[in-house]
């Protein structure tokens, strides 16, 4: 024992390598490697210890050289350690309640106070948005979160946004923040700040320090797209009608409303607002003349109270996954509607179908209720693509015969028992997907005669 810790370098090694294999063990393994480096420094030490007993023979100067390594070892311990302890202390106004934020790199804005040891103190003034010429990478990475009443215990009462960033969209700037909300807040202040940034940077007024590494603005065959999906928007900048695009994905943001800007862009073909807060159907799209398909999946869109009769060009409308019941009879007046996506519903059968829908020519009614094909389907002559997957459909009936055009029918995860031989009235059928759980061989050979063009899939639900 006394030959392993017989040097100051021996004991720091002898001490890491125990600190070492406790991180690594005791954890249950979970911090392995980290024990594990730590214990490989321990051992590195030793080397040290090793190299200077033989390379050195001078008692006075191997002491002396022990001796510096073990204090600037130390020293690198006790800095490591500081900056480990290093952190921001997030200061909110009394009684916060709300969102705020900390926008940063914003030129001819203050910087952040210094640290002083290892604590940055950063006060959040009233209005709950704090703008600095500091950027992001400049500050500590952990927080303590405070009030002016003293520190915040429950720290799950407030939600702490590390990652959010802005694009200014119609140029390169880009504007990162530290967003703080508190549960159940549904104000936006600091987004909309963040928003009239992005204004004042197009006027020239100020200038952000980062800039745009990935295009926000892609081309297809058709012309520009914009693509801000995800981005936690409640909000956009000025200016979109200068970008010439075709198509703005804005799914998966927290936009309540389309943005008044979207109205701007005249040369708007394709608008996806899909799983967007959204409740009210907005009657101000009229204004986009240009438009040909529109998506509301996934919002919270009950009805429309817009006359849609007007809307001559659209052809492809997405209302799905919206918990509906009941078809907006307003969709039925739009006049060309040649698309329309109702799956992911709670749709129970086709009553909602009638002559108004009779230039359908592709339905989407997966995972919905349904469970038969009614009369309806007369007024469904032009349809081609039907996709009725996953419901509760029990039947293909005789008034299948009525969907003349019909190309492709998906009808697996359904509980067919029987099919009605008026399917082989659909000559143009060239794809049909089914299960067969509960169909005999011999039906599976009519299937065959009935529908000799048509490429027939069967699933075995039990399979699936």
């Amino acid at each position: 024992m006394k030959r392993i810790v017989a040097t100051p370098l021996k004991v720091c090694g002898f001490l890491t390598i125990v600190i070492g294999l406790s991180i690594a063990v005791l954890p249950l393994g979970y911090l392995i490697l980290l024990g594990l480096c730590i214990a490989g420094i321990g051992l590195l030490l030793y080397l040290i210890d090793f190299l200077l007993k033989i390379s050195i023979t001078n008692k006075r100067v191997f002491k002396i050289s022990q001796i510096s390594i073990t204090v600037i070892y130390v020293l690198f311990l006790c800095w490591s350690y500081l900056k480990w302890q290093e952190h921001n202390q997030i200061i909110f106004p009394k009684g916060f309640n709300g969102e705020a934020g900390i926008i940063f790199g914003i030129d001819a804005y203050p910087k952040l106070p210094e640290t002083i040891f290892w604590t940055k103190k950063i006060n959040i003034p009233e209005n709950g948005i704090l703008i600095t010429s500091t950027k992001i990478e400049e500050i500590p990475n952990r927080i303590q979160l405070y009030t002016e009443n003293g520190r915040v215990t429950d720290i799950d009462k407030i939600n702490w946004n590390p990652n959010f960033e802005y694009d200014c969209i119609i140029n390169e700037n880009v504007i990162k923040a530290w967003l703080f909300t508190t549960q159940k807040s549904k104000e936006n202040t600091a987004k909309t700040k963040i928003t009239a940034l992005c204004n004042d940077i197009e006027l020239n007024n100020i200038n952000s320090s980062y800039k745009r590494k990935n295009p926000i603005i892609w081309s297809d065959i058709k012309g520009k797209y914009l693509w801000l999906q995800s981005k936690g928007l409640t909000s956009l900048p000025d200016g979109l009608d200068t970008l010439n695009i075709y198509k703005a994905i804005l799914t998966g943001n927290d936009l309540t409303e389309i943005p008044k800007q979207v109205f701007e862009i005249s040369t708007l073909q394709d608008l996806i607002m899909a799983a967007n807060p959204i409740s009210e159907f907005p009657c101000a799209l009229n204004k986009l003349k240009r438009l040909k398909s529109l998506s509301f999946a996934a919002t919270r869109i009950k009805e429309i109270n817009c006359d849609l009769s007007e809307y001559g060009n659209l052809e492809y409308f997405d209302i799905s996954r919206n918990k509906l019941t009941q078809l907006p009879d307003e969709i039925k007046n739009i006049p060309n509607l040649k698309w329309l996506s109702l799956d992911g519903n709670s749709f129970t059968n086709l009553s909602f179908v009638d002559k108004r829908l009779e230039k359908l020519e592709t339905l989407d009614l997966y995972s919905n209720k349904i469970h038969k094909l009614g009369i309806e389907t007369h007024y469904l002559s032009n349809i081609k693509v039907l996709l009725i997957f996953d419901n509760q459909i029990e039947s293909i009936p005789e008034n299948i015969g009525d969907m003349v055009q019909l190309e492709k029918l998906e009808i697996w995860d359904n509980p067919i028992k029987s099919i009605s031989s008026n399917i082989r009235k659909l000559t143009n059928l060239k794809s049909l997907k089914i299960d067969d759980d509960f169909l005999t061989k011999k039906d599976k050979e009519n299937l065959k005669n009935w529908l000799p063009n048509c490429s027939i899939k069967y699933q075995t639900r039990s399979d699936k």
